[in-house]
């Protein structure tokens, strides 16, 4: 099972992404970490990815996929 990850894992993924975000970094890889995060049950990645795709924060605005990370969220919390 290498994909799964443990809580721990996940949280240091998370912010892994989010200081890459902050820092204008390598932001489409950063969006993949957190994708990885929130399918494998992180609620506050799946948050963060729905608020970035509500405001078009350095992503193309897309109600659609802010729709879904938002609902995935919702399950995981």
């Amino acid at each position: 099972m290498s994909n799964h990850l443990n809580q721990q894992e996940l949280e240091h993924l998370y912010s892994d992404a989010v200081t890459t975000i902050q820092s204008q970094m390598d932001f489409q890889s950063a969006v993949k970490q957190l994708e990885q995060a929130a399918r494998a049950g992180h609620g506050k990645a799946a948050l963060f990815l729905s608020e970035l795709y509500f405001q078009g924060f350095r992503v193309e605005r897309d109600s659609q996929k802010a729709m879904y990370w938002q609902n995935l969220a919702t399950m995981k919390a």
